[in-house]
């Protein structure tokens, strides 16, 4: 490392997050340097975290969330004259039972980019998860943002998977040709057909990332005690499984959210998709409402002229990398 990036690491601009009073000028950075006019959640998020800003200084009783205090940290900001120019979050997960943080919302005011002060509080963070004892850290970014990735990469982390999100209203989906389709059975799913839905979701959802999705496939298991279990815990979930000759070839699940798109998730042998996956989506979509938008998080690349021909946009393509921090 240079010493004048080292000297920038360490730069008494540099701060941890506090949340009692710093959450009004990070939304306002935040609005300014991404652009979220067009994602309703990410305006929800911002509204939210104004929201929270004004209850702080209403209420005063926020100082004790979780990650505040001498020993953890929602992230760091740099300031200069009281001005919040810089922010990096960290975001606590679990993943296979150990603590790990994803870093995000990493903004710098544009007049003040391209001036290293991104890359010293991603160093300043990775060193403080290192010594915090967190083993690996974790972000993702946009595909086409060049500069984030190269800092990035210089800064350790390396790329472990691309994923782009599909959205659509249901009034815009365009079925496919009939005529070009198999002859797909929708019946009920069965427990011993279990195993083989396990194997596809594990393909396009690997254990590795399934820390930060929405989901929990484990609510997935076929079978009254779960389905139980999942209404008494408010967890709606629709499964379609669809058959050719007695044979499973995918299952389609909705899952109902509080976000702006409700989700479906897909699993179905990639080698066969392109044949079964259009069929198996026009029945799904004669069974959904057709008011609420549809949200599908896949690798990149697989599937996506097909998923255009049916309708579906493109919201995003994020570049998920990962930091090792124990050697």
């Amino acid at each position: 490392m240079l010493s004048s990036e080292r000297n920038l690491e360490n730069s008494d601009h540099i701060r941890k997050l506090d949340l009692s009073s710093d959450l009004g000028q990070v939304a306002d950075l935040i609005e300014l340097c991404f652009p979220i006019s067009h994602d309703p959640d990410g305006q929800s998020y911002v509204r939210e975290m104004r929201k929270a800003a004004r209850d702080m200084r209403l209420l005063g009783w926020f100082a004790n969330l979780a990650e505040m205090g001498s020993t953890k940290s929602a992230g760091f900001v740099w300031e200069e004259a009281g001005r919040i120019i810089g922010n990096l979050s960290l975001i606590p997960f679990q993943k296979d039972g150990r603590r790990i943080h994803l870093i995000a919302n990493v903004a710098v005011h544009p007049e003040r980019q391209r001036e290293g002060i991104g890359r010293a509080l991603t160093l300043r963070a990775l060193a403080y998860l290192q010594r915090r004892g967190d083993r690996e850290a974790w972000l993702q970014v946009k595909e086409d943002n060049q500069a984030a990735i190269t800092l990035y990469r210089s800064a350790g982390f390396h790329q472990r998977a691309v994923r782009t999100t599909w959205r659509i209203r249901p009034v815009d989906f365009q079925a496919a040709n009939p005529e070009d389709q198999p002859r797909l059975v929708l019946k009920k799913r069965k427990k011993g057909t279990w195993q083989q839905h396990q194997t596809w979701l594990t393909e396009t959802y690997p254990f590795d990332l399934r820390w930060n999705l929405p989901v929990n496939f484990s609510r997935f298991v076929p079978g009254h005690l779960q389905n139980l279990t999942n209404f008494l815990d408010s967890v709606q979930l629709q499964h379609w499984a669809f058959f050719v000759d007695h044979g499973l070839q995918g299952v389609i699940t909705w899952q109902k959210t509080t976000t702006f798109a409700n989700n479906l998730w897909l699993a179905f042998p990639a080698e066969q998709e392109a044949v079964i996956l259009p069929a198996a989506l026009n029945r799904t979509f004669t069974r959904l409402a057709r008011k609420h938008p549809l949200s599908i998080d896949y690798p990149a690349g697989r599937f996506s002229q097909g998923f255009k021909a049916m309708g579906f946009q493109p919201f995003r393509t994020l570049i998920w990398m990962r930091c090792d921090l124990q050697a």
